[in-house]
């Protein structure tokens, strides 16, 4: 399945950060820091959009947090 066909099945609009930190997730088949997904995606996005994408991807249920 493609992110952006993921997004729209959770109700989710198609952005280029959502893109990215999306793919990301289906690159890696274990838990995700915040700090590894800065790194890991374009320089462009701060760390605020950052934050409010997987806050979205969280309260859509499409992610779920992972405390350590």
């Amino acid at each position: 399945m493609q992110p952006s066909e993921t997004l729209r099945n959770f109700k989710l609009k198609s952005t280029p950060c959502r893109v990215e930190v999306l793919t990301l997730f289906f690159k890696n088949d274990h838990a995700l820091s915040n700090a590894f997904i800065e790194k890991s995606i374009d320089a462009s996005f701060d760390r605020v959009t950052v934050y409010r994408t997987l806050k979205s991807f969280e309260d859509k249920g499409l992610i779920h947090k992972v405390l350590d």
